[in-house]
């Protein structure tokens, strides 16, 4: 690491020595201020940081120590180092224990204290290099994840902290507190940002088609593998595995998850041999874990593995200062979706809001944004378009936008094959599909055509 022109701040009551120690840093190409009179050095720290300090630890009016403890009040990173004519044990471990950087006793030569202060600026260059990549990916963290209260200014800080790292990352949270979100604002912060994110929902995969597509298959493994598959976790190499509701995984299929992330492998299904695969996996559930893993319905090696970070994203009543700048988010989404002047919320409105206690979270507050939306047609938004708590304009609560939308596609799919007696070329005409994609769905849902075979006069494919 190449260690820049720094400035240093020395402090000695000894004009001679502090002369000296001014030359040898100065032929170092240092920029040195220099000061006899402790007080003067104080002021001088408080109106320009420098990169280092140099103090002797015994000085009138103000000690060596009460400089480092200033020191480290302005600027936790800002290398101290203690100089003394009175060298010992009790002194080098009260140094140290205040977090000096360094500790060196008079007479000491050019050279040990060169060896010191680079040292010391090349963790000042680190730590300010750091510390500006952790501003770089907390400004990006946060414009996924909007907020304003200090719950998740804690959590979008401890995203930037992790970020670069390829330790596994493991969210708890209510059900629609935004996990995803979060696991997305971790990939985009992290050096994996330019590689695919592949968010799985282990809940939603059927059991018995689990293993092919999280895992992959080659083709003829079973009835319908027409062809290879990579497989969702393949599909994430050198990027990012969103696992949510992981306390869903069948255990089979939590062994093949175990080699994963310890060997780095998988092995599709049909395959003969072992593929490598590079992921960063980050799993998320609203159940919990510990008492599953102690039940035995979730693997306790596994867990160990998925727990290296473990995170928990606060539910939206922990966070009220968040609801206004989420709601108008939202708000503004729909407005331009529908093509609606809405300019925000009635003061009524927002009180509204801001005193419901979200139970669904952040996909409730949605939903009931969207409908706010919906019934509003240009203006501000009034109380009264606010659905009340469990209810949406008067109908009973509504489910997440996601959800109805494949218990519709499950239910048009029964339907469908119900009516074509399983014919699945019939099927993908009247569905206007292919029949790949029709098969496609099916597997989706856990459905297969024999099950419809009979209810039709038709002769079935």
């Amino acid at each position: 690491m190449t260690v820049l022109r720094r400035s240093i701040l020395i402090l000695d009551d000894d004009p001679d020595f502090l002369r000296l120690l001014g030359l040898w840093l100065e032929s170092e190409g240092h920029d040195v201020f220099a000061s006899s009179d402790p007080v003067t050095g104080v002021a001088r720290l408080r109106s320009r940081i420098p990169d280092l300090i140099i103090s002797d630890l015994r000085m009138p009016v103000i000690d060596g120590m009460g400089i480092l403890e200033e020191a480290q009040r302005l600027d936790p990173d800002l290398p101290v180092i203690l100089l003394t004519a009175h060298g010992s044990i009790p002194n080098a471990v009260e140094a140290m224990r205040g977090n000096a950087f360094g500790y060196l006793s008079k007479p000491f030569s050019s050279e040990e204290l060169q060896d010191l202060v680079k040292a010391a600026l090349s963790q000042r260059q680190a730590s300010q290099e750091t510390r500006t990549l952790r501003a770089t990916l907390r400004a990006q963290a946060g414009q996924l994840v909007l907020h304003r209260s200090p719950a998740m200014a804690a959590l979008v800080d401890e995203l930037a902290r992790i970020a670069g790292s390829s330790a596994s990352v493991f969210l708890s949270g209510e059900s629609g507190a935004g996990k995803e979100r979060i696991a997305r604002a971790i990939h985009a912060a992290s050096p994996r940002a330019e590689r695919p994110f592949v968010a799985v929902n282990c809940g939603a995969i059927p059991a018995e088609l689990a293993e092919s597509e999280l895992f992959g298959h080659v083709k003829g493994s079973f009835t319908g593998a027409a062809h290879d598959a990579p497989g969702l976790v393949r599909s994430a190499d050198g990027g990012t595995l969103f696992l949510d509701e992981i306390a869903d995984l069948p255990l089979a299929l939590q062994v093949k998850l175990l080699r994963v992330l310890q060997e780095g492998t998988l092995r599709p299904v049909g395959a003969s041999r072992e593929i490598s695969v590079d992921v960063r996996v980050i799993s998320a559930t609203h159940q919990d874990i510990h008492n599953l893993t102690a039940s035995g319905e979730f693997r306790e090696d596994l867990y160990y593995r998925l727990h290296v970070i473990p995170l928990r994203v606060p539910s939206l009543c922990e966070r009220p200062e968040d609801i206004p700048l989420l709601a108008q988010h939202f708000l503004d989404r729909e407005s331009g979706r529908l093509g609606r002047g809405i300019q925000g919320f009635s003061p009524e409105a927002l009180d509204k809001l801001v005193q419901r206690p979200w139970p669904g979270n952040v996909r409730e507050l949605e939903n009931a944004i969207t409908y706010a939306a919906a019934v509003t047609e240009k203006g501000w938004v009034a109380a009264d378009a606010i659905p009340d708590a469990g209810r949406q304009g008067g109908q009973s609560a509504l489910p997440p936008l996601q959800d109805a939308k494949t218990a519709f596609e499950r239910a048009y799919l029964e339907n469908l094959l119900r009516a074509t007696g399983g014919n699945i070329s019939r099927a993908a005409r009247i569905a206007g599909r292919h029949r790949t994609d029709l098969y496609k769905l099916m597997r989706k849902h856990g459905l297969a055509p024999q099950l419809f075979k009979g209810n039709d006069d038709s002769e079935s494919d």
